[in-house]
C-alpha cells in the first residue's frame, strides 16, 4: 500500500498540553492507595485489610462478587468482606482490588472513539497473561498483573480528552494498516506507551510498572529479562486470543529477544494459553465495566 500524507488536523497537541491533562486526572482513591501500602507490609493482618476495604462501598461490592464467583466454588455463601479476603487470599486480593478500582477509573476516563468493553476485555486478558508469565519467572505476579492491566491506559487519555484526535488516529491506523503506536507518533508526536507511563507515575505506581508500560512495544534488544518483556509478550498473546472481538484485531510484532529471554517454548505456550483463557473467563464477567459509555 502506498503511504498517504497524514490527514491535516485542526487540533494540534503538544507534549506539555498532554502532560498537563494527565496531571489534572483524579488520583486513585485513598482506599486503594492505603491497600497498596498494606500489601507492601509483610506482617499486616487480615483485619487491617478488611477495615480499609469497608471504607469504599463500590470496591467492597466488587470483592464480594469476585469471592462469590463460580471460580472459587463459594457462590452465594460469602457475605462479609473479611470472609471474601479469606477466600481470595491477600496476594490475590491486591491485584483484584487494583483491577476493580481501575474498572471504576476507566469508566470515567473514556470517550466515544474506543469501544470500552473491547478495550477492557483486552486489558484483562493482557493482565492475566502477564501474571502467568511472571509466575513462570518467579517474579512479582501482582506487579505484572497491574502493568498488563494498565498497558494501554494512554489511549484512554486521548480518547477522553480529545475524542476527534482519537478517532483520527484509529482511522489512520486502519487506512494505512499500521499500529496505533505508529499512527499516534505520526499524528501527535507521542504514543500511548509514553502517555501511559505518565499516568502510572501520576497514580503512584512503582517504577518497574511504569517502565514496563513505557517499554511494552519496544523491548530492549539485549540485557536481562524484565517486566517490559512480560507485558510485551502478554499483549501479543491477548491479541492472538482475540478476546476483544474487534474486526480489525491484529497481533503486534513480537520481539524475538523478549520471547527468548522469557524462555518460552511452543509446548509450554499451549498450556499457558489454556490457563489464561480459564482465568480470563472468571475475571472478565465481574471486572468489566457495568455499561458501555455512549
Amino acid at each position: 500500500m502506498n503511504a498517504l500524507a497524514p490527514p491535516v488536523s485542526t487540533l494540534i497537541l503538544d507534549r506539555e498540553t498532554l502532560a498537563r491533562d494527565i496531571r489534572a486526572l483524579p488520583s486513585l482513591p485513598p482506599v486503594v492507595l492505603e491497600l497498596m501500602s498494606l500489601l507492601q507490609q509483610p506482617d499486616t493482618g487480615l483485619d487491617a485489610f478488611a477495615h480499609t476495604l469497608r471504607l469504599d462501598q463500590a470496591l467492597s461490592v466488587k470483592v464480594l462478587q469476585l469471592a462469590n464467583s463460580p471460580f472459587y466454588g463459594m457462590s452465594g455463601r460469602i457475605t462479609t468482606v473479611r470472609d471474601a479476603i479469606n477466600v481470595l487470599g491477600l496476594r490475590q486480593l491486591g491485584t483484584l482490588v487494583i483491577a476493580a478500582a481501575l474498572t471504576l477509573q476507566f469508566e470515567a476516563l473514556h470517550g466515544p472513539s474506543l469501544h470500552m468493553r473491547a478495550f477492557w476485555r483486552h486489558a484483562i486478558a493482557c493482565a492475566v497473561a502477564a501474571r502467568q508469565l511472571a509466575q513462570q519467572q518467579g517474579w512479582n505476579d501482582a506487579a505484572a498483573f497491574t502493568a498488563g492491566l494498565l498497558h494501554d491506559v494512554g489511549r484512554l487519555v486521548v480518547d477522553s480528552h480529545y475524542p476527534e484526535k482519537a478517532a483520527e488516529i484509529i482511522a489512520w491506523a486502519d487506512q494505512q494498516d499500521i499500529s496505533h503506536s505508529e499512527a499516534e507518533e505520526t499524528l501527535m508526536g507521542i504514543d500511548h506507551t509514553e502517555l501511559g507511563h505518565w499516568v502510572c507515575q501520576h497514580w503512584r505506581f512503582s517504577p518497574d510498572i511504569c517502565h514496563a508500560i513505557a517499554g511494552h512495544h519496544r523491548p530492549r534488544a539485549d540485557g536481562p529479562a524484565d517486566l517490559a518483556d512480560v507485558v510485551h509478550v502478554a499483549d501479543a498473546i491477548a491479541h492472538a486470543l482475540d478476546v476483544a472481538g474487534l474486526d480489525n484485531e491484529a497481533v503486534p510484532p513480537l520481539s524475538n529477544a523478549a520471547w527468548q529471554r522469557l524462555g518460552l517454548t511452543e509446548s509450554g505456550l499451549l498450556t499457558l494459553l489454556g490457563n489464561i483463557e480459564e482465568e480470563f473467563s472468571h475475571l472478565e464477567t465481574v471486572l468489566s465495566p457495568s455499561k458501555e459509555a455512549p
